[in-house]
């Protein structure tokens, strides 16, 4: 067997080629970022102290977002009118979302309802179509029989059977 010099150069060279890409530092161009998939925080090795609530009401407090509730008796009546009429907002928008929610339920029970129907109505008709074929598939295989039969008959000399043909009209 005689190799060219070409062929051999080319069979060395990627013979060769795995090795150096394996050993080669692996770089990403430039621009594009080396991501390494997400680790999230391990609660185990977390063991840092947990903030203590005194001084985390604390902060609340002094970003302004504790909450009190203040006596009736020490709001004035303008804002005993206010927390009423929001009070009585809230109310009144809860109870629209109780009754679009209601109304929502309603609707997806009557929907969901109508495409059961038309579910169990299609797996009837599947059903009793898949009996029809099997119906005309026996009388087919029956007809089929009584043909081959009367053939062999015929042939084996009833000359009876060899008259009008037995089976599916065609």
């Amino acid at each position: 067997m005689t190799l060219r010099p070409s062929l051999l150069v080319l069979a060395l060279a990627l013979a060769a080629s795995p090795a150096v890409a394996q050993s080669a530092p692996q770089t990403a161009p430039q621009g594009a970022s080396q991501t390494r998939p997400y680790a999230g925080p391990d609660a185990y090795r977390d063991q840092r102290a947990l903030p203590d609530p005194a001084d985390r009401d604390a902060l609340l407090k002094a970003r302004g977002e504790a909450y009190h509730r203040a006596g009736d008796d020490k709001q004035t009546e303008e804002e005993l009118r206010a927390t009423r009429a929001l009070n009585d907002e809230i109310a009144a928008r809860n109870a629209l979302a109780d009754k679009a929610d209601a109304d929502a339920r309603l609707d997806y029970d009557a929907a969901l309802a109508r495409h059961e129907i038309a579910v169990r109505q299609g797996e009837e008709q599947a059903r009793a179509a898949a009996e029809a074929t099997r119906a005309a598939q026996d009388q087919y295989d029956r007809d089929y029989a009584a043909w081959r039969e009367q053939v062999r008959l015929c042939q084996s000399g009833v000359r009876a059977a060899c008259g009008t043909p037995v089976g599916p009209a065609r």
